[in-house]
């Protein structure tokens, strides 16, 4: 196995070892990781499940792939819960449809507009929602992924993610 392959694992699996340590939320969960450097520099990490799952994660319920060393355990933790933890786990599904209700859906069709007129979105509203819309909304705040986040939610909305944010124990 050529060295730069080697390295690569080594660094993955010492990042995705202080994401378990620090959040002992993912210690327990039944995920595939691999690291994969881009040279994109944008482009940070990708969560998998179901049919979904590359081959390297086969077996697991759900994988997630690194592709940049300033991804942070928090990134990590993030990702494994907005898009499996809130489907598989009854306390962040009852959080996340509690937060999923209190969203202003005239606000989410200008987010909307926004990832169509300046990402390239084409999937319908209904489909962008529940795979992107809505899971960004939920990460922005509880997992420090947006800067004055605190400014895009309201009282309500905060004290969801609050609960959130003690539930996984993000400081």
């Amino acid at each position: 196995m050529p060295d730069d392959i080697q390295n690569d694992e080594v660094i993955g699996q010492m990042l995705f070892d202080k994401a378990k340590t620090e959040y002992p939320y993912l210690a327990n969960q039944d995920i595939a990781f691999k690291y994969t450097p881009s040279e994109n520099p944008e482009y940070m990490l990708e969560h998998y499940q179901g049919e979904d799952i590359p081959d390297w994660g086969k077996g697991r319920k759900q994988a997630i792939e690194v592709f940049n060393t300033k991804t942070s355990p928090l990134d990590i933790l993030g990702d494994a819960v907005s898009h499996y933890g809130v489907n598989s786990d009854p306390q962040l599904q009852a959080l996340y449809q509690q937060f999923s209700g209190q969203l202003d859906p005239a606000m989410m069709q200008q987010r909307y507009q926004y990832h169509a007129d300046n990402l390239g979105e084409k999937r319908p509203y209904d489909q962008w929602y529940q795979s992107t819309g809505l899971p960004e909304m939920f990460r922005g705040y509880t997992f420090n992924q947006w800067d004055n986040a605190k400014s895009m939610y309201t009282p309500e909305q905060l004290q969801t993610l609050d609960a959130v944010r003690s539930y996984l124990k993000i400081k």
